[in-house]
């Protein structure tokens, strides 16, 4: 099929490399010249793994094209999927300015169509209930082209989004036109391995899904740290009751992790969109704003932690975080616990060192030169007074920490992810304070300031 993607941001570049990936053309449109210029020779705006050799592959086939004229991105195309970005306003609520923009400027590209054949409009982007009916009916009263609006929420996870868009759990539809519907599961056949999870519905079922989807994990995690407080008062541990409740056929072992709090693109502002929609409704959400409430204490506690088990004061101590992204396989920052936990340090006078292998650039945008930054995470550690691990790279758990240990001021690590193994610290000396998990508290080393 013929289709056509507006907005090359994450979900719109995995989107429409993706799509060509199953046999599809596909176009996609890009305003941001730098971005565009970027796409043409191959290279993803951001990290994520399998994206670039497969954006190459389709893109050198001629399968996958990249414009920014939306008009003839559209020209010949029965589907065209709208994938900008709806982020967060500072009160919570979602900026729709991109997704109105876009809407106009494919209603202006829609103008000759004189409606022989349906063109399909699919909104990706995560909206409030209602948007996509608007949009509809907006289209059909400006414009002649026969034109069908669905709402697809996306469900992709940053770290696996190529092989969670190729390898789908479900495909929600929502709509209202039977037809749309026929199409929309055409051009997800090769994709779909059993009929009962392409699911259709109507458009405010569908957008309340992906918001209702995203609350429900955040709240997984939200419970899990908050009961990882109880379990550091009555030296219990996280680990085991995590396998406790999760092989219970009713709860899953699925989002039960606990950490120092869950940060990214979906979870905060999805969360946050979901207390406004509640509200918006005549509802005020207490389970809604809960959960927003324990993630941020949660971020604050492990920075307080620092503090409090340093051994020494805080002002003029040297931290060494290892981990900037908010998740692993990702050079995301956005909400990343590495935010808070580095502007506390540098509040109370601590000289922070930091290091991440794909995420650093992204940081360094924030702090600049009020961070050390340090290319890997033996040199950061290196005369330090603690090391702060915030983000999940598999490397930390096999880095030579008898080496480690032997470079730092004082051997002491908190594990914002529970990363590490308690023995492995223990048996190379370290001072080590984990999330929800008895800590190993072996006495310090401390060595002399030169």
């Amino acid at each position: 099929m013929d289709v056509a993607v507006i907005g090359c941001g994450y979900v719109g570049l995995v989107t429409a490399t993706c799509l060509a990936s199953i046999g599809h053309s596909v176009r996609g449109v890009e305003k941001d010249q730098k971005k565009l210029r970027a796409l043409k020779e191959g290279l993803p705006p951001f990290f994520e793994p399998a994206l670039q050799d497969l954006m190459r592959e389709h893109f050198a086939s001629g399968s996958l094209q990249f414009t920014d004229n939306i008009k003839q991105a559209v020209r010949d195309a029965e589907v065209v999927y709208l994938a900008v970005g709806t982020p967060p306003k500072d009160d919570g609520t979602v900026d729709m300015s991109f997704l109105e923009g876009a809407g106009k400027e494919l209603c202006d590209a829609l103008a000759d169509k004189n409606g022989d054949y349906m063109i399909t409009v699919v909104v990706k982007s995560t909206v409030p209930a209602g948007t996509n009916r608007r949009l509809y009916n907006f289209l059909r009263e400006q414009t002649r082209a026969y034109v069908q609006v669905v709402s697809n929420p996306e469900f992709l996870r940053e770290g696996s989004a190529v092989k969670d868009f190729l390898e789908p759990d479900r495909i929600v539809i929502g709509g209202e036109s039977p037809e749309a519907f026929r199409i929309m599961r055409r051009l997800y056949d090769p994709i779909i391995r059993r009929e009962e999870n392409f699911l259709t519905m109507n458009w405010e079922s569908a957008e309340l899904t992906k918001y209702a989807a995203n609350s429900m994990l955040a709240a997984r995690i939200s419970f899990m740290n908050e009961m990882t407080i109880l379990c550091e008062h009555y030296n219990a541990d996280i680990e085991d009751i995590r396998k406790g409740i999760g092989t219970d056929v009713r709860i899953g072992p699925h989002f039960l992790r606990a950490g120092c709090g869950y940060g990214g693109s979906c979870f905060p502002k999805d969360v946050a969109a979901m207390e406004h929609i509640s509200r918006t409704a005549g509802h005020e959400s207490l389970f809604v704003h809960a959960i927003q409430a324990t993630n941020k204490s949660q971020k604050r506690r492990f920075a307080e932690k620092i503090v409090a088990k340093l051994g020494r004061p805080i002002e003029g101590a040297t931290i060494a975080v290892w981990g900037l992204a908010f998740k692993a396989d990702t050079d995301d920052i956005r909400e990343a616990a590495a935010l808070d936990v580095i502007q506390y340090l540098l509040d109370k006078g601590a000289h922070v060192r930091a290091t991440d292998p794909k995420a650093m650039e992204n940081m360094k945008q924030v702090f600049k030169d009020k961070v050390e930054w340090m290319p890997d995470p033996v040199s950061a550690a290196t005369g330090a007074d603690a090391v702060a691990l915030l983000t999940d790279w598999p490397q930390y758990s096999t880095l030579p920490f008898r080496k480690i240990a032997a470079t730092m001021n004082q051997p002491l690590i908190f594990d914002g992810l529970n990363c590490l193994h308690r023995d492995v610290m223990r048996e190379n000396g370290f001072q080590y304070y984990p999330i929800g998990r008895p800590a190993v508290e072996a006495k310090l080393r401390l060595k002399t300031r030169t």
